[in-house]
């Protein structure tokens, strides 16, 4: 049930989609030990401004059958998406192999998870791998989504613009963009960022937030939300948000935080 704000009177970015579920504007959440108990203060708080939980690497290996299904039961009841992150994926196909992966489906299916990523920021995936992956995922009745980019170092724009239209084209339901190609030397990829809102629907990618694991520190973090809320809009779909800063996420979309209204980003 939508919450009931406080200070409803005062007015919001009209721009910003408020009613889930959400087809643009959309907050992907990364998840790596909640428990069931902070998951659901997590969501009690901020489920509104949730769109999407991600288990990411291969943490859901680590954890109870039965707890990672109450979890995925608990997240559908706030409508967030359970998505299943990608380098478990790029893990198995290295070291089990590609007849594996039917098996690896299928539980990712069975424990409830909505939204599978093909990745290859470790594991490189030969030519028309992906497109096979994804219409596997597919036929199991989950979604795939598509991740481009490198987390160790910078590709050149114009391989990510075309693999970013690749992965739409090949069906995937979002292209995830990785957040170490969207800054350079701490600051936003502006060359990168200007290309796809030329070239691709920006609609249909999503813009991870990087993180200090792969080298930004929170300040640069927080410059690269920033720049991307400023270039886009406040209906920009951001992934990779921590758990801690789903409501500073919102109020900056919203112009709402400390970097002031959206008219006056900089």
């Amino acid at each position: 049930m939508p919450i009931q704000p406080a200070f409803s009177f005062v007015p919001i970015d009209g721009r910003r989609s408020t009613t889930k579920p959400r087809k643009t504007g959309l907050t992907m959440v990364k998840d790596y030990q909640l428990g069931l108990r902070g998951l659901e203060d997590l969501l009690e708080v901020a489920a509104d401004y949730m769109d999407i939980f991600k288990f990411v690497t291969g943490t859901s290996r680590l954890f109870d059958r039965a707890h990672l299904m109450k979890k995925i039961a608990l997240l559908n009841s706030y409508q967030v998406r359970p998505f299943l992150g990608g380098q478990f994926q790029e893990y198995v196909l290295h070291t089990m192999g590609l007849d594996a992966f039917p098996r690896h489906l299928r539980e990712a299916r069975d424990l409830g998870f909505e939204i599978v990523e093909i990745s290859d920021n470790v594991v490189s995936l030969p030519d028309g791998v992906r497109k096979e992956l994804m219409d596997r995922i597919r036929d199991l009745g989950m979604t795939p989504v598509g991740e481009i980019g490198d987390k160790h170092t910078n590709s050149s724009a114009r391989d990510i613009v075309r693999d970013v239209q690749l992965a739409l084209d090949e069906g995937s339901e979002f292209a995830m963009v990785e957040g170490q190609e969207l800054m350079v030397d701490g600051q936003p990829n502006e060359e990168l960022i200007t290309m796809l809102s030329n070239e691709v629907d920006v609609g249909r990618c999503m813009f991870e937030i990087s993180t200090p694991y792969i080298g930004s520190t929170l300040h640069e973090i927080y410059v690269g939300k920033k720049f991307l809320i400023k270039t886009f809009g406040s209906d920009v779909n951001l992934g990779n948000v921590s758990s801690d800063a789903v409501i500073e996420t919102e109020v900056t979309r919203l112009g709402l935080g400390a970097a002031g209204p959206l008219a006056y980003l900089a």
